[in-house]
């Protein structure tokens, strides 16, 4: 039994051995503002300055910075905005969890701009082809018989999930006016399609 115990203490001693009282971490959640709906981002890449270092956010919109020391951070989102808002912090002899962020994707397209379009009697489906769009003429009989014209933002995009809000609501207008023909005859890459 002595051996037991002798055999745990060694093990827990250089377990807490291992860890550095001198390295904290900053840790939590994103959201999005997308139109009007505050939504967890698929994905979203965070930078932690002055260190430059970057980290995926996990599915649920979680993210964390290991090893830092202290000091004062700031952290920015760098896919919904050409200029990131920064979100400073410090680290002073402890680690800072539930530093949440909430970024505004500032949409150039969304839900409420699709209703002026279809009330301007101007709906557009848009696509993000990357740097080479291309258009046929199936896209011009389409766009003749529905009344619709497409917009690609080739590799420039706004969020995709401004995109998804702005042709779901041209999507539900379709359905309204034309039922569902129109899915069959559309373009398979129209975002939010599928």
């Amino acid at each position: 039994m002595t051996k037991l115990t002798l055999i745990i203490l060694l093990i827990n001693v250089t377990l807490f051995g291992q860890t550095n009282p001198n390295e904290f971490l900053v840790s939590g959640n994103l959201q999005v503002l997308f139109g009007k709906d505050l939504l967890t981002p698929e994905i979203a890449s965070i930078v932690l300055l002055p260190n430059n270092r970057i980290t995926e956010i996990e599915s649920n919109g979680n993210y964390k910075f290991e090893n830092l020391k202290n000091g004062m951070y700031k952290i920015m989102v760098i896919d919904y905005n050409p200029e990131p808002k920064q979100f400073e912090f410090e680290i002073n002899s402890a680690s800072v969890s539930d530093f949440n962020l909430i970024v505004n994707a500032n949409c150039e397209v969304n839900k409420e701009v699709a209703e002026g379009d279809i009330q301007k009697d101007k709906p557009r489906l848009l696509l993000i082809s990357g740097i080479a769009p291309w258009v046929s003429q199936e896209d011009g009989k389409f766009a003749k018989k529905y009344g619709i014209q497409f917009q690609d933002f080739g590799d420039t995009p706004p969020a995709e999930e401004c995109v998804k809000q702005y042709n779901k609501t041209i999507f539900e207008f379709l359905d309204n006016k034309f039922g569902g023909n129109w899915r069959k005859e559309v373009r398979d890459d129209v975002i939010g399609l599928q």
